[in-house]
């Protein structure tokens, strides 16, 4: 039955090959392949056409590439100009003529755990009413794993939601923020206002960029004039519909009238491009008469006569114009030697500012016609040099050192002769409340006098934010606060709003050093998140896992009941398996299981015996992943499996890990901070840490040991060191726009790997720099960056 089925398809092929016309017919009328039953299965017969890819195919149908490549096997070799692919017909997502026709307008959502039609409604803005429309059945709890077709449109996002207060837009290939400007009836300097990723001039495909809604006031009073013959007047305009290729400025040389009186008459006017039909009002009082040119020349040089011992500087600065300027105005005498009673014309300023002006003009209209195809880059990343002025750079440290709390620290009462006194110790201490932030500002002292030491001028000022929010709102009505650039802080989420707030009000780049939790990483964009949670890491992580080793069984041991963010980052894993594999004509090695201390059977027969297991384990909780890497050491003792296990920070913390084990299982830990005493700068920072403070600048127990907090050492002075010395050696290396060239940046530091991507096009930055550290079988232990 199958041999015949194979047979038939083949013929079918053949057919089709060998009949030009009969292929042409197998396209309806209305663009959309027509069907064949293979084996039962319906298909439509799609027929290859000159640089077709997989990518496009599979969405104009609605599949996925894997789906293309399952239901045609032969197609991993390549596609060729008048191949037939079988394209699966999906009952409810690609099923008919109509659906097929409308796959532009649609994206598809794979459902995950605890999702529901609210929420799809809030995350795609559409209504639930209308995705209901296109996915038939869904109501109640929606089954994971479900397809959903969501209407979306790349046309202006206020027909969906009129209460939004910005358009979102995904960027296509080959857009131009120029023509994205156009569309939306605004200015490139808006949407870049807005969208402060784009000043480094990087556009890139599939980003969404918000663009904030604007009234289209000339766009209705052009409406308004349109039934009209143009050009008309009344006693105040003239009204100048644009034809096509019109700019600003061939209007503004047509009627002899400024620039800058077209942009007062006309306020709602978008300078970077006119719709076709665009109504412009010419203001009849600004119009300037055009001069005869013997009065030109007249009015716009001097005639010197040069006089004895005068020389061509001497002259020039007599008139208050450039050398140039003046040679630019004899082109046909040599000034460089001049005589007495020789005849000089000499421009007027009025005519000099009149050139500057129309050169300015002829640059405009050049630079319109370069935004059609490139976009400007405005910020030079490459041209600041700090130590050409070596300003005064000014940092605010942020901080609750809660000094009250430590001040009660250090009170003794004691009672003496039947009397209770208060006495202060004798060694002093600080408060655990401060430590950390008094540890914190340590370090960032030490960065300080190091930048000073490279010739830096700057000034620190430390503010304490404790105990509530009443105390941060007064340090941010201090003036000086307005002149920093750059604040550190708060520690706290209870204060992030309010100094993010202060931030984005005045321009002022802030660091968020400690906590991992944000909630405003999507609100502004001069905000630097230090401490990133994993779940943002989840796509480097993944990368990381699926490139180990080519042709490896990729294991991902999950805890008895994974939380989401252990699904999610399997989600990662499997997804970029399939992407790396499938064009290759391949099937990955893949395994996803949840794990059982009672089943440790299980556990080895899904581990292969003829190839490298990477086993990753993405639970954070300490019990399961001790459990789960004892039963792997377990077998990987008492058989041939070979194990090389991946593991995330949080496990160097662990107190219930065997190192010995960790070491057996050949594992690597990606982690965002780690300490290599072999290298120099954390020798030197060691170092002086002691000499100053007296105690070790970190912490001296091995790995898997969690020390105590009250022993005698640093837990967060590096902490402080390193973002205090990268953020402002970065503005010694940028300058005030360092946010824009950040990505270029790479400082060197004592215990991170700083590398900071914006989160999104209008939101801010976060640190997504990985060590790996790697604990190998002969005990030996190496580190090493990853970008």
């Amino acid at each position: 039955m199958i041999r015949k089925s194979i047979i038939s398809c083949l013929i079918l092929v053949a057919c089709f090959h060998t009949s030009p016309h009969i292929l042409a017919q197998a396209v309806g009328k209305e663009g959309v392949a027509d069907k064949v039953i293979v084996d039962g299965k319906t298909y439509y017969l799609h027929i290859v056409k000159k640089g077709e890819g997989f990518y496009g195919i599979a969405k104009r149908y609605g599949v996925s590439q894997k789906e293309i490549h399952e239901a045609n096997p032969g197609s991993i070799f390549g596609l060729n100009p008048g191949d037939i692919l079988h394209i699966p017909v999906i009952g409810g997502r690609n099923s008919n003529t109509e659906e097929i026709k409308e796959l532009g307008e649609f994206i598809y959502h794979t459902i995950e755990k605890g999702q529901t039609l609210y929420f799809l409604s809030k995350k795609y803005n559409v209504s639930i009413d209308e995705i209901k429309k296109y996915n038939v059945g869904a109501e109640g709890n929606l089954l994971i794993g479900t397809i959903f077709k969501i209407p979306v449109s790349n046309s202006k996002a206020e027909k969906d939601d009129p209460g939004a207060t910005y358009v979102y837009h995904v960027v296509k290939p080959k857009e131009t923020l120029y023509a994205i400007s156009i569309n939306y009836n605004t200015k490139v300097d808006t949407i870049i206002k807005y969208n402060q990723a784009l000043e480094n001039g990087i556009l890139a495909v599939g980003s969404s960029i918000r663009i904030p809604k604007v009234e289209s006031a000339l766009l209705t009073e052009a409406t308004k004039y349109d039934a009209v013959q143009t050009p008309m007047e009344d006693k105040q305009y003239v009204y100048h519909k644009i034809k096509k290729g019109e700019t600003i400025y061939s209007v503004s040389k047509k009627y002899n009238v400024s620039q800058q009186d077209l942009a007062r008459t006309n306020p709602e006017l978008n300078p970077d491009g006119l719709p076709l039909g665009y109504v412009v009002r010419i203001p009849k009082a600004k119009v300037r008469k055009p001069q005869m040119n013997s009065n030109n020349q007249k009015d716009d040089f001097k005639v010197h006569s040069v006089r004895r011992r005068e020389t061509i500087y001497s002259i020039s600065r007599k008139y208050g114009v450039q050398i140039t300027d003046i040679e630019q105005a004899n082109p046909t005498l040599i000034l460089t030697n001049i005589r007495k009673g020789m005849k000089i014309k000499i421009p007027t300023l009025d005519y000099l500012a009149r050139k500057r002006e129309e050169n300015k003009m002829e640059e405009l209209v050049v630079e319109e016609k370069i935004t059609e195809d490139f976009d400007t880059i405005s910020v030079d990343c490459a041209g600041y040099n700090y130590y050409k002025n070596k300003e005064v750079l000014k940092v605010a440290l942020l901080l609750p050192f809660d000094i009250e709390a430590t001040r009660k620290a250090n009170i003794i009462t004691k009672i003496e002769e039947d009397e209770e006194i208060e006495i202060e110790r004798e060694d002093p201490v600080l408060s655990p409340r401060s430590r950390t932030f008094v540890e914190f500002y340590e370090g960032a002292l030490l960065a300080v006098d190091s930048l000073k030491k490279q010739g830096v001028n700057l000034q620190l000022y430390a503010f304490d934010t404790a105990p509530d929010t009443s105390k941060v709102r007064q340090i941010l009505a201090r003036p000086e606060l307005r002149a920093m650039d750059l604040i550190i802080g708060p520690a706290y989420t209870s204060n992030l709003k309010l100094v993010s707030d202060f931030s984005l009000k005045h321009k002022i780049k802030m660091v968020y050093p400690l906590s991992s939790i944000n909630p405003l990483l999507n609100e502004n964009p001069y905000l630097f998140q230090v401490n990133t949670p994993d779940s943002l890491f989840y796509d480097k992580y993944s990368d990381y896992i699926v490139n180990q080793r080519e042709n490896a069984r990729i294991v991902v041991l999950k805890s008895a009941l994974p939380s989401a963010d252990e699904n999610k980052l399997a989600a990662w894993i499997k997804n970029k398996l399939y992407l790396k594999y499938l064009p290759r004509g391949m099937q990955p090695d893949f395994i996803e299981i949840a794990f059982s201390e009672q089943d440790v059977q299980g556990v080895e027969a899904m581990l292969s015996h003829d190839k490298v297991n990477v086993v990753v384990i993405p639970s954070p909780d300490e019990a399961d992943v001790s459990k789960i890497i004892t039963t792997l050491h377990g077998v990987s003792q008492s058989t041939d499996v070979q194990v090389k296990l991946i593991g995330f920070g949080s496990w160097l913390r662990f107190q219930t890990i065997d190192a010995e084990e960790i070491h057996d299982l050949d594992t690597q830990i990606l982690t965002p901070y780690v300490l290599d005493h072999q290298n120099g700068m954390v020798q030197d920072f060691t170092l002086k840490y002691r000499t100053w403070y007296h105690t070790e600048p970190f912490a001296v127990s091995p790995y898997f040991i969690r020390s105590g907090r009250n022993v005698n050492y640093s837990r967060y002075g590096i902490w402080g060191f390193d973002v205090m010395y990268y953020f402002m050696g970065a503005q010694v290396r940028y300058g005030h726009q360092f946010e824009h060239c950040i990505s270029n940046y790479s400082a060197e530091q004592v215990q991170f790997n700083f590398n900071f991507k914006r989160h999104v096009n209008w939101g801010g930055f976060y640190n997504d720099g990985l060590y790996v550290i790697g604990f190998g079988p002969s005990l030996d232990i190496y580190r090493k960056p990853l970008r």
